[in-house]
C-alpha cells in the first residue's frame, strides 16, 4: 500500500468516526432536553439540564461539519467555522449552567425561564447557520472569491519582506495608539469612555484600524520564525509578544492577549500542520493565573475614585498589581477562581435572553429593513459622512434593555442571534443566520493558511469578531469590508512583491 493509499485510508476511518459519533451526540442532547422539560417547575435545575443539551447538540454539529477537516474538525486549519461552533459550545452551552445560581447586576434582571427560552432560540439560530454552512454560497461566488485570494497573491509573494518589517509594523500601530490617546484621551478601557459614544471623528476610526497592525506585526514575525526560518526573527517575535501584552494589560483589557496568542498560534499550526497544544493549553494557564486577577485588581483600582484617577495614575499602579496578582493566593486557587469568573464572564445566553423577555411585551420589534440598510449606512467613511451616526449597539443596548442610566458606560453583548431577533422575531433569525452560516463557509473555503500566508492576517483580524458571538449583525456586517480592505493594506506592506520579470 502506498503513503496516499495509507492517507486516504485514514482520512476515511477519521471523518468515519466523527460521523458516527455525532447523531451520539445529537440523542444525548435529545435526552438531555427531556430532563430539561421533566423539571421546568424548578427553573434553576432545568437551566442546567437545558445548557447542557445545547452544548451537546452545537458538539454534534462540530463533529458533522468538521468530519471531513480532519483529526481536529477544522481546527488545526484554523477555519472560522469550527471554532464558532466550539466557542458557542462554550459560551451559549456549558457556561450558561453558571444561570443556576444567582446573577449579578445588570444580568439579575433575567428570569431564568427566559434563559431557558433563549436556549432554544439559540438552537433554532445554530441550526440554520449550521443549513447555509452546508449549502454555501454557490460555486459563482465561491470561485470569485477564491480569484480574489489568487489575485492578490500573484501581487505579493509569499515571503515576508525583511527581518525588520515586523519592527516597522508594529510602529505603525504604536504611533496610531499614541495619537488616539493625544487626541481623545483614552487609552482602551482608561479615561472617559462616554466620550466615545457622544463624538466622532473622520480620522478616529483611520486610527483604530492602524493599531491593528500590532497583531500582525507578532503574525508577521511568527511566519519569519516557523515558516521562512529568519535569523533573529525569535527575539524578534518574542519582544513584540511581550511588548503587545504590556499594551493590553495597561489598557486594562483581556483580548489583547488572546489576540497575541492567535498571532503567534496560527502561523505555528500552519507552518506544523497540527493544533499547537502545548502554546494553546499554555496560553489558558496563563490567562487564568495572571491575566484575569491582574485584570480584575486593575480594573477594581480605578472604580475607587474614577474622578480623580487619571489615565497616567492608573498606569503607573500597573506594576504594584500585577505582582499583588502573581504573588497573592495558591496556584490551584487562582485557576479555581478564575474559572468560576471566567465562565460567568464568557457566557453569551444573556443578550438573546434579555431580548426574549422584553420583546416585543415591552419593547417593539425594531424593522427587519434595519439589518441591511444600516450595515450600508455604516459602510460609508466618516471622512466622506463627518455627520454620520455612532455606531454603538451595546452601549445604546445597555440603555435600552438593562435600564443602564447614559451616564454609566457598559458594553453588554447582543449576539447576532439576539439582534435578528429583535429585528421581526423567528424569520430574521432564521434567514440572517443561514445567510451567515453561507458567508462563514465562502471565508473558510477561500482562506488556506498552509497553502497562502497571507490568509493568516484575515483570520487574525476577522477571528475576535466573527467566533466571539458577542457583537450584533449590523456591527459585524458593516465591519466585514472595511476589515477585508485593511487585510489587503496589510498584505501589501508586510509582504515582498512579486518581481514582474
Amino acid at each position: 500500500m502506498t503513503v496516499s493509499q495509507v492517507h486516504s485510508t485514514r482520512s476515511v476511518a477519521v471523518t468515519t468516526r466523527w460521523i458516527v459519533i455525532s447523531p451520539i451526540l445529537a440523542a444525548t442532547a435529545i435526552a438531555l432536553y427531556g430532563e430539561e422539560l421533566a423539571t421546568s417547575t424548578v427553573p434553576t435545575r432545568a437551566v442546567i439540564w437545558g445548557s447542557l443539551a445545547l452544548a451537546a447538540y452545537i458538539a454534534s454539529l462540530l463533529c458533522l461539519l468538521g468530519a471531513r477537516q480532519g483529526e481536529m474538525l477544522g481546527l488545526a486549519r484554523w477555519n472560522l467555522g469550527s471554532w464558532m461552533l466550539l466557542w458557542y459550545c462554550l459560551t451559549f452551552g456549558l457556561a450558561t449552567v453558571t444561570w443556576s445560581r444567582p446573577q449579578a447586576s445588570p444580568a439579575n434582571e433575567i428570569a431564568v425561564s427566559s434563559v431557558l427560552r433563549a436556549l432554544w432560540l439559540v438552537a433554532v439560530g445554530i441550526t440554520f447557520w449550521a443549513i447555509g454552512y452546508c449549502v454555501g454560497p454557490g460555486h459563482p461566488v465561491r470561485r470569485l472569491a477564491i480569484r480574489g485570494v489568487t489575485a492578490l497573491s500573484k501581487k505579493r509573494t509569499m515571503a515576508v519582506r525583511s527581518k525588520h518589517t515586523p519592527w516597522v509594523i508594529y510602529g505603525i500601530g504604536v504611533i496610531a495608539r499614541l495619537f488616539s490617546v493625544l487626541t481623545t484621551g483614552r487609552f482602551g478601557d482608561l479615561g472617559n469612555a462616554a466620550s466615545a459614544y457622544s463624538t466622532a471623528t473622520g480620522y478616529q476610526q483611520i486610527l483604530s484600524d492602524l493599531s491593528l497592525f500590532c497583531p500582525l506585526a507578532i503574525c508577521a514575525a511568527a511566519l519569519q520564525l516557523y515558516r521562512e526560518r529568519v535569523p533573529g526573527a525569535r527575539t524578534t517575535l518574542i519582544i513584540l509578544f511581550i511588548v503587545e501584552l504590556v499594551f493590553g494589560a495597561a489598557a486594562g483589557g483581556k483580548q489583547s492577549f488572546v489576540i497575541a496568542v492567535l498571532a503567534v498560534a496560527i502561523p505555528m499550526s500552519a507552518t506544523r500542520h497540527r493544533l499547537p497544544k502545548a502554546l494553546v493549553i499554555g496560553g489558558i494557564i496563563a490567562f487564568m493565573v495572571a491575566i484575569i486577577p491582574f485584570n480584575q485588581e486593575y480594573r477594581a483600582s480605578l472604580k475607587v475614585d474614577s474622578r480623580s484617577l487619571s489615565t497616567s495614575q492608573a498606569i503607573e499602579q500597573a506594576p504594584t498589581i500585577i505582582q499583588q496578582a502573581l504573588t497573592s493566593q495558591n496556584l490551584f486557587g487562582t485557576i479555581g477562581t478564575s474559572a468560576v469568573y471566567l465562565l460567568q464572564r464568557i457566557q453569551e445566553i444573556s443578550g438573546p435572553a434579555i431580548i426574549l423577555q422584553r420583546t416585543p411585551a415591552q419593547i417593539p420589534f425594531d424593522s427587519s429593513i434595519q439589518l441591511i440598510e444600516t450595515p450600508l449606512t455604516y459602510m460609508v467613511p466618516r471622512a466622506l459622512w463627518p455627520g454620520k451616526p455612532i455606531l454603538e449597539s451595546s452601549y445604546e443596548f445597555s440603555q435600552q434593555y438593562y435600564d443602564i442610566p447614559s451616564t454609566t458606560v457598559s458594553n453588554a453583548a447582543i449576539s447576532p442571534i439576539g439582534d435578528l431577533y429583535r429585528h421581526g422575531g423567528w424569520i430574521p433569525v432564521a434567514v440572517g443566520m443561514f445567510i451567515f452560516g453561507c458567508g462563514v463557509r465562502l471565508l473558510d473555503d477561500a482562506l488556506n493558511i498552509h497553502a497562502n500566508p497571507h490568509a493568516i492576517l484575515l483570520i487574525v483580524l476577522l477571528f475576535p469578531n466573527i467566533v466571539r458571538g458577542e457583537d450584533d449583525w449590523v456591527g459585524l456586517v458593516a465591519g466585514l469590508p472595511v476589515t477585508i480592505l485593511f487585510w489587503v493594506f496589510a498584505t501589501y506592506l508586510i509582504f515582498r512583491p512579486r518581481s514582474l520579470g
